[in-house]
């Protein structure tokens, strides 16, 4: 059995003592005993409180995250945030999609896209807690995984803070032993500078354990971005290698293991946006390409940059101009070739994203020769780059990976709001639909003063006579109102 290795992106193999206590006696066998077995997934909690459960324990946080972030086949994190910002549009004819996709969310009675995901990542949040605690008993001294449980912990608190509205709550149960219901504590709502200063808190623990733990680096610093600390986000990340990632891994093999995002493209569920939002509507988005609306988000597509490649090709073909429909089929879908297949990888965290976080920390500190030259090393080696964070895309502009030529450097754009979105759109095309365009967005009106309208799609909705509305946060389930500290009234999903 291995555990998973956050640094190499593979599996190490278990320490001696683990797999000598994993060792099975073979004198005396009782052919009988061997076909009476539990089913694994019923298993109590206070089964798993031995030195074989700790692999298990590692992997399902790990695997949680995977889940919560990127989906089982279906919504995680990354898709339902990429529709409720500008990344991409709904196709087919859910009314909890449209009301993401519309940022007018239904009553959390009703149901949302979103609750899913949050409490996967609630779940995850426990999971690597107990996790840790196992690996802190049976074999103490291995720091590496245990450095590993408090990165993906934080994880949850920087995604629920960037996701949520400004009153998630946390609640509790025992690290370890038996969960009984009467011991769940019920938390009280934070805010989302408060979720962020608790990710900071497990990634710093992380990093304590092991200072070489990338993603906890990495974790660091988008949650001091997140709350306006750049130089200290910077310090954070200044040891992480440009070409290194984390990915979010999928397969094949079992649905639950299938890439979502192609999953749900590829079942016409979503295509690729293109400058959603603004007085336009439904002529460019997401029906053409031209280059000339004046939406609030990337003109993903018109661009036709590498970082986000795309095909009108339900076959992933190279015929980009006559898209098929998607599951309302009055509705063309354009596919994202980041993710091409059930095995392509996502990112979570990588070196990239590093970068970008010094070049806006640059930025904020008036070195904008800095800033621009950050950026735009970034994109003068765009082929190599790509080659590393997305290699299992399918290029389209103009050829394979390899062939990506370098792209044309950026200009200082002259004033200070136009350096800060022209930041936004190099963060978003290199992290295109990783879940990171949401928190963007909603710092873009915490951090730096723009109004949502500014920001996020607004005016007349692509798909119906109806504008769009003015939702920035997911608001929390309905079963949190089980939650005795929690009131539905303290989560305002207009509030950044």
């Amino acid at each position: 059995m291995k555990i998973i290795n956050f640094k190499r992106g593979g599996l190490r193999p278990l320490p001696g003592l683990l797999a000598a206590a994993l060792a099975l006696p073979m004198a005396a066998c009782n052919t009988d005993k061997l076909v009476d077995v539990s089913d694994p997934a019923r298993l109590p909690p206070e089964a798993l409180d031995n030195p074989g459960a700790v692999p298990s324990l590692i992997n399902g946080a790990v695997r949680q995250l995977y889940v919560a972030y990127a989906g089982a086949g279906d919504d995680g994190y990354i898709p339902v945030s990429g529709v409720f910002t500008d990344e991409m549009y709904y196709g087919d004819t859910f009314t909890t999609r449209q009301a993401l996709d519309r940022r007018t969310q239904q009553n959390p009675q009703l149901g949302n896209q979103q609750d899913a995901a949050f409490t996967r990542l609630q779940q995850t949040r426990i999971n690597a807690r107990r996790a840790y605690a196992a690996i802190d008993k049976f074999f103490p001294d291995d720091a590496e995984n245990k450095s590993l449980m408090r990165a993906v912990e934080g994880y949850t608190y920087i995604t629920l803070g960037e996701g949520w509205c400004n009153a998630v709550p946390y609640s509790t149960v025992p690290d370890t032993g038996p969960i009984d219901p009467t011991e769940i504590v019920g938390g009280t709502p934070l805010t989302g500078t408060q979720s962020f200063n608790i990710a900071i808190t497990r990634f710093n623990d992380a990093l304590a354990l092991d200072p070489g733990n990338y993603l906890a680096a990495v974790g660091k610093a988008r949650a001091l971005v997140n709350n306006g600390s750049y130089a200290a986000a910077a310090a954070a990340v200044a040891g992480v290698p440009t070409d290194w990632v984390y990915f979010i891994e999928h397969s094949a093999n079992t649905g639950s293991q299938n890439n979502a995002v192609y999953q749900l493209q590829a079942n016409g569920r979503y295509g690729v946006s293109n400058d959603e939002g603004g007085p336009t509507s439904a002529a460019e988005r997401p029906t053409g390409n031209a280059a000339t609306d004046n939406g609030e988000g990337i003109n993903y597509r018109s661009i036709l940059d590498p970082r986000v490649p795309w095909t009108g090709d339900p076959d992933r073909g190279p015929d980009t101009t006559v898209p098929a429909g998607c599951f309302s089929s009055s509705v063309p879908c354009w596919y994202d070739n980041n993710n091409p297949n059930n095995d392509a990888n996502i990112p979570l965290a990588s070196g990239i994203e590093a970068r970008l976080i010094e070049a806006e920390a640059q930025l904020n500190a008036g070195n904008v020769a800095g800033w621009l030259a950050t950026i735009n090393n970034l994109r003068a080696n765009v082929g190599a780059l790509l080659a590393a964070l997305r290699p299992d895309q399918i290029q389209v502009f103009p050829a394979a990976p390899a062939a990506v030529a370098p792209l044309p450097a950026l200009a200082d754009p002259g004033t200070a709001n136009a350096r800060v979105l022209l930041t936004m759109q190099e963060r978003n095309l290199w992290m295109y639909l990783t879940g990171h365009r949401l928190g963007d967005l909603r710092r873009l009106v915490r951090n730096y003063g723009f109004t949502q309208d500014q920001v996020f799609p607004s005016g007349a909705f692509w798909r119906t006579a109806v504008n769009y509305g003015t939702d920035v946060a997911f608001l929390i389930p309905t079963n949190e109102e089980n939650n005795p500290n929690f009131s539905p009234s303290q989560c305002v999903a207009s509030q950044a």
